[in-house]
């Protein structure tokens, strides 16, 4: 037995040092935790672009107003800009690749097929090239300005950044702040209505309104409001200089009252197959609406709710 003493310490001395191994990962593959690949502030950005093989979109900040120079002006979305810039800051290396490589052709990365670029104010910019796709699928190699690193870029990322053009545009041809909204009025192919606030000094949600002589509670006022302001588009808009607004089908005069005094926006539009081009009097941009969610705005001066909602 004492012969054995030496081998049974032995195995507890290993069991002991495995155990201990394991509690710290030792025999775990260690991996990278995913790092930021940049981070900018939004004040400090003058502009930035997506270059995406021969195509590219860039938009340029002045005075903290965002405008689109490539490939065409376009009326843009108050939040797309930043919200772009977020994911740009959102964007993570996955895994490193190889540091300070000799060939970055091997990775699609001596002419990468998309770039992402963010200029600062003093000049300065910040890069992320993407090249080709990883073997692994739903990664990217990527590199970034500055740095000689490849890394692992995800799918998922590269498709948050790789924005289309109608991505940043402003889709809603009319513009109301709700609240102050007296009336509206609507004339499409010959069926006119006007829907009323009766209640002036509440909130629309709150106050009684009228079309003709049909009373109408808050709640279904704001549904008629509501097909009217979130008419949208899923096409690029024109200049309204190009599109022809000759005897117009269209007609949409919104008032609103601000402080006691009133302003009128009327809205003009022309049927262009299965869409309605409609654009602001006076305004820059004419947008192509379906003219079914016409024909549904239009319908809801002169149904009940009850008929509109089935």
């Amino acid at each position: 037995m004492k012969r054995l003493w030496p081998t049974l310490l032995l195995v507890v001395i290993c069991i002991g040092g495995f155990w201990y191994a394991s509690s710290k990962d030792f025999f775990k593959e260690k991996k990278d935790e995913p790092k930021q690949v940049f981070t900018v502030k939004k004040e400090d950005v003058a502009g930035f672009s997506m270059q995406n093989g021969d195509s590219a979109i860039e938009l340029q900040q002045k005075d903290n107003v965002w405008t689109m120079t490539k490939p065409s002006p376009i009326p843009l979305n108050d939040f797309s800009a930043e919200s772009w810039i977020d994911s740009f800051n959102l964007t993570t290396k996955d895994k490193t690749v190889e540091d300070n490589p000799s060939d970055l052709a091997k990775y699609g990365l001596d002419k990468p097929s998309q770039k992402f670029t963010v200029t600062m104010k003093d000049g300065s910019s910040k890069v992320i090239s993407v090249g080709d796709p990883v073997p692994i699928p739903g990664f990217f190699y990527a590199l970034a300005s500055g740095s000689g690193e490849v890394f692992r870029l995800s799918e998922q990322q590269v498709t948050s950044l790789n924005k289309q053009q109608l991505d940043f545009m402003e889709k809603s041809p009319i513009h109301t702040n709700y609240d102050q909204v007296t009336s509206l009025s609507v004339d499409w192919k010959g069926v006119k209505w006007t829907l009323t606030k009766t209640e002036a000094d509440k909130k629309s949600y709150d106050a009684n309104w009228k079309i003709g002589d049909r009373e109408l509670k808050g709640a279904d006022a704001s549904n008629v409001l509501d097909k009217a302001i979130y008419l949208a588009t899923d096409q690029l808009v024109k200049a309204a200089s190009t599109v022809k607004m000759d005897a117009p089908e269209l007609r949409i005069e919104v008032k609103e009252t601000d402080s006691g005094k009133e302003t009128v926006t009327v809205y003009t539009g022309k049927s262009d197959g299965d869409n309605v081009w409609i654009a602001k009097q006076g305004g820059e941009w004419a947008y192509a609406i379906p003219a079914a969610s016409m024909q549904e705005l239009s319908d809801m001066g002169t149904k009940t709710p009850d008929q509109t909602a089935k």
